[in-house]
């Protein structure tokens, strides 16, 4: 779970036309075999005019994003073929094909084909889809650098991994989703620059602070440095909480506890379950917060877990990593670049309503 973009035309039988991009409407039902027709009669009268054997690579490659595309649709979401009927649809098609016939690049080829899967899921027309039709256009210009800078920003400053209940997997959660992109990662404020100029997002005054500190605040319960229970004790001699299941054995240090929690709000909501009072309650979360790794230690651990966490913090501290605001188009673009590298998916509609 993850909490926190005039022309002449021609219809064949059975279709009806408007004025567009030279699209057709069937009003019939979609099976696979009638949406493969309709999108690749949708790139022949569109495309381009070519000569010889670009004309070849061009029509292949439509196929083959095509096929991806569909192939996609038809596993997972079959329901949604029924999107080829729709002008807007066909139109958001076409802008893959294009993309794609023009490049040949596979990485933008996926990626392409995982925003037309998405969009196919949006039949209404909102800020969603709207944000789906434009990202089309707005990927084809970014290079595999870009795409998982902006990811990655994604990831450390729009999400947080809820379904992680120990180190272990907060590691793994390191291992599986964060670092296949930190190869890419981007130093250089040009590239900040080209992205802001495209609209994927904006460099704003302030920061989101230190990635140790954020790390520390959203995975508090991961970093705690233990005490022995004389220790809790000896804090809490007078007025003691009632924290039966609340103690579990440290993450870090087998000799000792640790508060099992997974933040501050967590905590909060626990204590406020259990009729903590006030006083109880500010000396809990104090000492909650004594016991935790200092920023420093938590960055020293990190780095000493994986020497690809250094290349995280030096380019989220010397960069414009860490003051660019994505926009719905750029949160669009890194969740799709995010589901391609990694077979994971999120609910758009979290941060795109």
């Amino acid at each position: 779970m993850i909490s926190d973009k005039n022309k002449k035309q021609e219809g064949g039988d059975g279709s009806s036309n408007i004025q567009a991009e030279n699209v057709n409407v069937y009003n019939t039902g979609i099976t696979y075999s009638d949406a493969k027709e309709i999108a690749l009669d949708v790139f022949k009268t569109n495309f381009i005019h070519l000569k010889n054997e670009a004309a070849q690579i061009a029509a292949e490659r439509a196929e083959e994003i095509t096929e991806n595309i569909l192939k996609t649709l038809n596993d997972k979401h079959p329901e949604s073929l029924k999107e080829f009927e729709q002008p807007a649809m066909q139109d958001a098609l076409f802008t893959a094909q294009k993309e794609y016939a023009k490049s040949g690049d596979k990485d933008l080829g996926d990626l392409l084909a995982d925003i037309i899967v998405d969009r196919a899921n949006v039949s209404k027309r909102n800020m969603l889809q709207i944000v789906l039709d434009e990202s089309l256009t707005i990927a084809s210009k970014l290079t595999v650098e870009q795409l998982d800078t902006l990811t990655l920003i994604f990831l450390l400053t729009r999400t947080r991994r809820m379904v992680l209940r120990n180190y272990n997997d907060f590691q793994n959660y390191l291992i599986q989703y964060i670092f296949p992109f930190v190869e890419n990662l981007i130093i250089d404020k040009e590239h900040y620059n080209y992205l802001e100029y495209l609209r994927c997002g904006h460099i704003r005054t302030g920061n989101y602070g230190q990635l140790e500190n954020n790390l520390r605040e959203t995975y508090k319960g991961f970093f705690s440095k233990g005490f022995k229970m004389e220790e809790f004790d000896k804090e809490f001699e007078e007025n003691k909480p009632n924290v039966q299941g609340l103690i579990i054995p440290c993450f870090h240090d087998i000799t000792k506890l640790q508060l099992g929690v997974f933040d501050d709000q967590t905590l909060d909501q626990r204590m406020t379950e259990r009729g903590f009072k006030d006083e109880q309650k500010n000396k809990l979360k104090a000492f909650f917060n004594k016991t935790t790794f200092s920023q420093k230690e938590i960055k020293d651990k990190l780095i000493a877990f994986n020497p690809k966490m250094e290349k995280v913090f030096n380019v989220w501290k010397d960069s414009y990593f860490n003051q660019f605001e994505l926009s719905h188009v750029g949160i669009a673009i890194a969740h799709a670049n995010y589901r391609r590298r990694t077979g994971e998916t999120m609910d758009l509609s979290i941060w795109i309503k």
